[in-house]
């Protein structure tokens, strides 16, 4: 198997894994938990701020969050089914893990990134402070970094989650107007 620059630079960062301990508790930590905490800080400067400006502000936070995660990860299934991508334990022998995943088959693009991205993009698109939106981004590129370095994805599965994402939440408004809210609204007629 020829190896891309993607599995070439997997594997410098893969050896990095058992020689201190503390990182890689570090890195679990941030590869599994840190897109909770993420999604608990946009809902809670929604709920607490945005909310107190502008109610209408926090409806249309919640609709494009919903919109922009049911298409990316919905379209991401399916580009997943169309063209494979696994994960390296699966491709590649002799790999660290510090944690291995339920399943394999899926690595292109990576669902946490593309979550953790969407998170920060939304929120910037309806307006969080700059400062507040530079932390979001920053967390959700430790998310991505942080699934490399524990073994369950390659780097190019988290730069394909940073650009899907990144689309997804740039159509986010017109996919709100066009698609999802008239499907809300002919729906809550039978209601």
């Amino acid at each position: 198997m020829k190896l891309s620059w993607s599995h070439k630079l997997f594997l410098k960062i893969n050896a990095h894994i058992g020689k201190n301990k503390f990182f890689d508790a570090v890195a679990y930590v941030c590869a599994i938990f840190l897109i909770y905490i993420l999604g608990a800080m946009v809902l809670g400067w929604g709920a607490f701020i945005l909310f107190e400006s502008s109610p209408d502000q926090f409806d249309y936070l919640i609709k494009l969050l919903l919109t922009a995660h049911v298409f990316a990860i919905g379209i991401s299934y399916i580009l997943a089914v169309i063209w494979p991508h696994r994960r390296p334990r699966a491709e590649l022998e002799n790999i660290k893990n510090v944690f291995r995943t339920i399943e394999t088959w899926k690595s292109f693009p990576s669902d946490h990134t593309t979550i953790s991205c969407l998170l920060a993009f939304i929120a910037i698109i309806v307006g969080v402070p700059v400062w507040f939106g530079a932390l979001l981004v920053i967390l959700a590129l430790i998310v991505g970094s942080a699934r490399v370095y524990c073994g369950v994805h390659y780097p190019r599965d988290i730069i394909g989650g940073i650009v899907w994402a990144g689309v997804v939440a740039l159509m986010s408004p017109w996919l709100l107007e066009n698609i999802t809210q008239p499907i809300y609204d002919w729906v809550t007629l039978f209601f």
